[in-house]
């Protein structure tokens, strides 16, 4: 089965007044961001690396957290690793000495959605915040009735909003999506509010940006797939005119082999009118697709390990595996005509490492991991370590 991040499960109940947003329809001359069709030839998986781990130094540190832990922020402005342990009780660490401080708890999880500020944790899936800043510290949340992904932080006349996205099924195979706004004025629930055409199906992708949220449609030929891009763009939500705009904004020409099960977008690092795309999917040969734009494409093969995108402004992998342990891959940067690899830590951590349980830092310098350590002396807790890697 594809493991599709579908946005829509359960019924929509309508609310009365709520304002519902205008949908535009537009052609592919109307885009707001052009994007060109794309024609990946790529290359037979798997590609050879060029492994650079015993030419480097590389700096670990483990951090002296409190508990198992379970989910974490980095905020670079502050140098302070925000986390939740398995007790629930959620901690501010500062890496540059100082004491870490209790700030709240909570039983459901962190998002991973950060704020420019460093000021505000947000919990997955719920419409509830805490700001850290405000005295007392006390979680704000607002009525909502369905889980919801959050997407980024924007700030607009002076205060903070978070957005968000949710979905259903308005009719049997039609789909609603949603695109909400939580601020201190309170709920903006149909900031977007999107009723699919019957039988279409969007899947939400991943590597948002404001004013846009990056959706994707596929297509069966075969055994393999056809894939569209979409973008919502949100446009003047805050002033009181609020209107949608969802336009098609890409096409690979030619189809991906197997089954799509997921669609990255590096919107910071596109280059004018030149995508940026990681398409995963179960091909047995070609299950990765890195589409760099001014670069060039092509297809990686990682077998059983899993690779991971962990931050859409810095064009780096990482993937993990018992018997190499974490390994982080630059594919723009090559020695030999061949993407450089270095191999961390693959007899001291043990596995499963996920994407859930790493940050990339935004300037690609810094790597924080939640592991448990082989080392018996350490217990069984889960462990936030820090690698500092190298700059190419």
């Amino acid at each position: 089965m594809v493991n599709q991040n579908k946005i829509g499960r359960g019924r929509v109940m309508r609310r009365s007044g709520l304002l519902i947003a205008t949908l535009v329809f537009l052609n592919s001359a109307a885009q707001a961001i052009p994007l060109t069709s794309v024609k990946c030839m790529g290359g037979d998986g798997p590609n050879p690396l060029t492994d650079v781990s015993d030419n480097l130094g590389i700096g670990v540190e483990v951090l002296p957290t409190e508990g198992s832990v379970q989910e974490f922020l980095f905020w670079s402005n502050k140098q302070t690793v925000a986390y939740r342990n398995d007790y629930g009780r959620i901690y501010s660490l500062p890496l540059r000495g100082g004491r870490q401080i209790h700030l709240a708890n909570s039983r459901n999880p962190l998002s991973s959605i950060k704020d420019d500020n460093n000021r505000f944790l947000s919990l997955r899936g719920r419409a509830t915040v805490l700001d850290t800043e405000s005295s007392p510290l006390m979680w704000r949340s607002w009525p909502h009735y369905r889980e919801i992904k959050h997407l980024y932080w924007h700030r607009f006349l002076g205060r903070e909003s978070l957005f968000s996205v949710g979905a259903s099924f308005y009719r049997p195979r039609q789909q609603q999506i949603e695109v909400l706004s939580f601020s201190s004025r309170g709920i903006k629930p149909h900031i977007c509010n999107l009723i699919a055409p019957q039988g279409q199906i969007f899947y939400l992708g991943e590597g948002h940006v404001y004013p846009y949220v990056f959706l994707y449609t596929i297509k069966k030929t075969g055994d393999n797939t056809q894939v569209n891009y979409f973008n919502i763009q949100i446009e003047g939500e805050l002033l009181g005119k609020p209107t949608c705009l969802l336009y098609k904004s890409g096409q690979y020409s030619t189809v991906i082999p197997g089954n799509v099960t997921e669609v990255y977008q590096f919107p910071e690092l596109m280059e004018g009118n030149h995508n940026m795309f990681v398409v995963k999917s179960d091909h047995p040969e070609k299950n990765f697709l890195w589409d760099d734009g001014t670069y060039g494409c092509r297809y990686y093969q990682f077998g059983e390990r899993e690779p991971m995108v962990l931050n859409p402004r810095q064009p780096i992998l990482t993937t993990w595996d018992d018997q190499d342990g974490l390994s982080i891959i630059y594919p723009r940067k090559t020695l030999d005509g061949q993407p450089l690899i270095l191999r961390l830590l693959g007899n001291k951590l043990m596995g499963p490492v996920r994407k859930e349980h790493m940050v990339l830092s935004d300037d690609g310098r810094q790597l924080f991991v939640a592991a448990r350590l082989k080392d018996p002396k350490e217990g069984r807790n889960r462990k936030l370590i820090r690698i500092e890697l190298p700059q190419f």
